[in-house]
């Protein structure tokens, strides 16, 4: 079967929002986890929140951001949240990088004992030890062991 385009009279998404209608009984379970919201927010020491924007955030609607024109972004927004008042006055240093390591090479391993018959190739480009003729004969075989 081949792919289609399908036409816009044909999609199953539908462009029209409908319209969000609460309960008796979502409304009051819904007030009940806004206030509970609020509470949580003058906790962290951040700004209440509207009923109407507490059923944005439960519904998963993310408000809008707003753009900063480019000539305003060196002013100062009245919601900047700034460094806290311990760090405000902190000198800043810059770090250094001289591009210059501070480990020693690690020395390449390498096998210095007389067991190694030699080196075969198992499977495309690994490399295996070989350390028994019998280890051979299963590599020509192609069989792991």
């Amino acid at each position: 079967m081949t792919m289609h385009l399908v036409g816009p009279a044909l999609t199953m998404n539908s462009t029209k929002k409908k319209k969000f209608k609460l309960t008796k009984q979502q409304r009051e379970i819904w007030n009940l986890d806004w206030m509970a919201k609020n509470r949580e927010l003058k906790r962290q020491g951040k700004p209440k929140i509207t009923f109407e924007q507490f059923c944005d955030y439960r519904r998963g609607i993310v408000p809008e951001k707003k753009r900063v024109h480019p000539s305003q972004q060196g002013t100062l927004d009245p919601n900047y949240l700034s460094l806290p008042p311990h760090r405000q006055n902190a000198i800043r240093y810059p770090s250094r990088d001289e591009g210059t390591g501070v480990a020693t090479k690690k020395e390449p391993q390498k096998y210095t004992g007389d067991n190694m018959l030699g080196i075969g190739q198992l499977h495309k480009s690994n490399s295996v030890p070989v350390f028994r003729k019998e280890d051979a004969e299963d590599q020509a075989k192609m069989r792991r062991g």
